[in-house]
């Protein structure tokens, strides 16, 4: 979504600017439109709960394909009543032996949290999923430093960087130039010029 909003972002900024009788019929004018694109942006990636794909380093972009190869093929049943939390995490762990790390503000938020959850014969990712969400709404779980982290959502923004695309040959037409014409006649090619 990101090389979407910038390159919205940057084929307005390079558009020619709408004229009077354009802004009059009430559309959206550029700034309106990037806050829009940024916004939406922004609230996609906060609700996902899968950061494995913003691994930052290649070990970590490694031990991610890995890890999501592991929660999308195999398959689990559960049976968790009034569990706390990290019983459930620990379960996980002998299940899938994944090494799986639950961050320090997510410990500290959920120690005295109980999760009442029955699965049967369900994908390990979704079993996960339905379990953070249980347990609170701001968990997320990606890879970090080589293993399966669970983090508060504040823990997972990334760093920001920015990315530059050229985009002048999508809002510019490229000049025509005429060329002569080229033909055949009975002494071989002939050119000529208009």
């Amino acid at each position: 979504m990101r090389p979407i909003v910038a390159l919205l972002g940057l084929t307005l900024l390079l558009a020619p600017p709408a004229t009077a009788q354009e802004e009059g019929r009430g559309g959206l004018d550029a700034d309106r439109l990037v806050e829009l694109l940024q916004e939406t942006a922004t609230a996609e990636a906060e609700s996902r709960l899968d950061r494995t794909r913003d691994a930052e380093t290649a070990e970590d972009r490694a031990v991610a394909r890995e890890v999501r190869r592991t929660l999308a093929g195999r398959k689990v049943t559960v049976n968790f009543d009034k569990t706390p939390f990290e019983e459930c995490v620990d379960f996980l762990r002998d299940v899938t032996e994944l090494n799986i790390v639950v961050s320090k503000g997510a410990r500290e938020l959920l120690k005295d949290k109980l999760v009442t959850l029955r699965l049967r014969n369900i994908r390990l990712k979704s079993c996960l999923e339905l379990l953070l969400q249980q347990a609170d709404p701001d968990l997320r779980y990606g890879v970090r430093h080589g293993v399966l982290t669970i983090g508060l959502k504040d823990e997972w923004r990334r760093a920001m960087r920015l990315e530059i695309y050229f985009v002048g040959d999508l809002i510019h037409q490229p000049p025509d130039f005429p060329a002569p014409r080229v033909g055949l006649g009975p002494n071989g090619a002939t050119f000529e010029d208009d």
